[in-house]
């Protein structure tokens, strides 16, 4: 027996010896690890921080991994498919290590895709399992990229295609749109605003209830991602808006919105600063507004901030076993108060304060006990208050 085949049996003999993560540790590994008051389905998706990659290993933990499904299956670029060949040799894909393959260990084949973009190529490992504690939910698809600055990003989300439907996305990471699709797609394109077209990869394994699929393309595109038949006959197609990336943080400019001790927004206590943006770094005509965190976690309003709505939220969210809720954000110059309402009639609500000169803005923040949150966000409102003391604006 060889090393190779030595390391495969030590591994799949340990698969069913897995142990869980508890919410602390996820917690603690996961960059903004946070749960929505609402609470989210059980395909929320998450990223793995850089820090997670270091823990992947070259065992791949699969109940029915074969060698023959560690081979490339195929690729996309921006002006021609990136297919693979035998001597293109994938990286170590996750192992049992890995805190995807923890959460959601797989039922399947550990498959690798080669995907390309502007001559970079990253190498994205999809897989199929149950998220722990969640079976119920149905299958999952669970997707890990290394590569052009990669390093480990990526999620599990919904892999069932619905009834009447040819496929479904599961989110993607950074460039890279990905999900589920019918058996009968022999190929999937995305087709740009600008009516360029971008072939994409089809992955397929043991152990698969259906297809993946696989495009990149720069997400400052509108884009239709066509799926068809073996004689080229279009089955059906998802829709996406364009998405920017993340801007940098601004070096200056920031004003301080409020304070936070551990375990709020963090594991750790910071603070949050407010910046006035250019639009055009996100797609928005004006100026919008983004939130900075100590550890460089940011929210950035999708919207001008001289349009409506005249209160905008950016918190509400509750990190695991937090006993405080942060809601923070900024309102129009004619706000002075803003106030949450809540289903029994309790309010929690603070004074807003100048933001930048001329802009228009103020900022504001407050915090609410978790416990004090209603299981119903969509009964929550909140207010908006003038200076007279008259209701100008209310919402969710």
């Amino acid at each position: 027996m060889n090393t190779l085949e030595d390391r495969l049996r030590e591994a799949l003999s340990e698969r069913a010896q897995q142990s869980t993560i508890s919410d602390d540790a996820w917690a603690r590994t996961v960059a903004r690890a946070r749960r929505r008051r609402s609470r989210p389905s059980a395909w929320s998706r998450f990223m793995i921080p850089a820090a997670a990659a270091a823990a992947v290993i070259a065992i791949v933990v699969g109940a029915s991994l074969l060698a023959g499904d560690r081979s490339p299956r195929g690729g996309s670029g921006p002006a021609r498919p990136a297919t693979a060949s035998p001597s293109a040799t994938p990286p170590a894909p996750p192992g049992r290590n890995d805190y995807l393959m923890r959460q959601a260990p797989p039922v399947s084949a550990v498959v690798p895709v080669r995907l390309s973009m502007d001559g970079k190529t990253t190498w994205t490992f999809v897989w199929f399992g149950y998220m722990k504690n969640a079976r119920n939910q149905g299958i999952a698809l669970c997707s890990v990229t290394d590569g052009d600055n990669y390093y480990g990003s990526g999620g599990c989300g919904a892999a069932t295609v619905g009834a009447g439907k040819v496929a479904i996305s599961d989110g993607g990471t950074g460039s890279i749109r990905l999900g589920t699709v019918i058996g009968q797609a022999a190929s999937v394109t995305a087709v740009l605003g600008d009516g360029r077209s971008v072939p994409g990869a089809l992955a397929f394994g043991r152990g698969f209830p259906y297809k993946v699929w696989a495009v990149a393309y720069a997400q400052e595109n509108n884009a239709r991602v066509v799926f068809a038949d073996d004689g080229g006959h279009e089955l059906g197609q998802l829709s996406f808006r364009a998405e920017y990336p993340t801007p940098s943080q601004p070096r200056s400019g920031g004003i301080v919105v409020f304070r936070y001790p551990a375990h709020v927004l963090e594991p750790t206590a910071g603070t949050m600063k407010a910046y006035l943006l250019d639009g055009r770094l996100v797609g928005v005509t004006g100026k919008v507004v983004g939130f900075w965190d100590s550890s460089s976690g940011s929210v950035i309003a999708s919207h001008p901030a001289s349009g409506p709505p005249a209160v905008v939220n950016m918190g509400g969210e509750i990190v695991n076993h937090a006993k405080l809720s942060e809601y923070y954000g900024y309102a129009h110059e004619n706000v002075t108060r803003v106030v949450l309402r809540l289903p029994g009639g309790a309010e929690y609500g603070v004074q807003t304060f100048a933001a930048w000169p001329g802009s228009g803005l103020r900022l504001w923040a407050f915090t609410v006990p978790s416990g004090a949150l209603s299981v119903k966000p969509s009964q929550e409102v909140l207010l908006g208050y003038d200076a007279a003391g008259h209701v100008v604006w209310s919402g969710r």
